[in-house]
């Protein structure tokens, strides 16, 4: 037996499996990044996506970007919209969302039980709620579905919400919003940022 078949044979049979492989993990870059938001600020994203596009063009050296921008303040925020969270939590478990009660973040590790965030989804995507209090302060989307039922589930989730609400989705990495009162909208949102290939 060579020197590198030994090797790879002992590393394979001593490696352990990873422990959260079947388990969410949370990215902070991701963090509100596939944002929900009121619609009265579709003016603000038409511009806010503009500038943002403009800037990335600028400082984009052919590989990679030599500088970054932050999201502007919304204008219109979601916790101004009282909405309680028992009211999503709600809207959830109708469609079939149950709750997230595990998470793997990069800098903390595993977060389970009461201190973990407050998500609807499987282990492979989530809507996450940011609440203050009994009230809903933001609300985002991390993750892929990977079949055909959490994307089912994941687009009555969103257009139950969008049409109670009033709400949009934004795609802050492609610049592009959605209008959640529409199926065809919440379908091509959905496509466009939250499958995987092949689904």
């Amino acid at each position: 037996m060579k020197l590198t078949e030994l090797l790879t044979f002992f590393r394979i049979k001593h490696e352990k499996p990873y422990p959260y492989k079947d388990i969410l993990h949370l990215w902070e870059d991701d963090y509100l990044m596939l944002e929900l938001l009121p619609h009265e600020n579709i003016e603000f994203v038409k511009a806010e996506a503009k500038r943002i596009n403009n800037f990335g063009r600028e400082h984009f050296d052919g590989s990679g970007f030599t500088d970054i921008t932050v999201i502007a303040e919304k204008p219109i925020k979601t916790i101004e919209k009282l909405i309680d969270i028992s009211e999503v939590e709600k809207i959830m478990n109708e469609v079939g969302l149950n709750k997230v009660t595990q998470f793997h973040t990069q800098d903390v590790g595993l977060i389970e039980g009461e201190k973990a965030p407050l998500g609807f989804g499987t282990k492979n995507f989530v809507i996450l709620c940011d609440k203050d209090g009994s009230l809903l302060k933001n609300i985002s989307i991390t993750g892929r579905c990977r079949h055909e039922e959490e994307n089912k589930a994941l687009i009555n989730a969103l257009l139950s919400f969008g049409q109670q609400f009033n709400f949009i989705a934004v795609n802050w990495y492609q610049g592009e919003y959605y209008n959640l009162i529409e199926m065809q909208s919440v379908e091509e949102f959905v496509k466009k940022s939250l499958l995987t290939h092949g689904n």
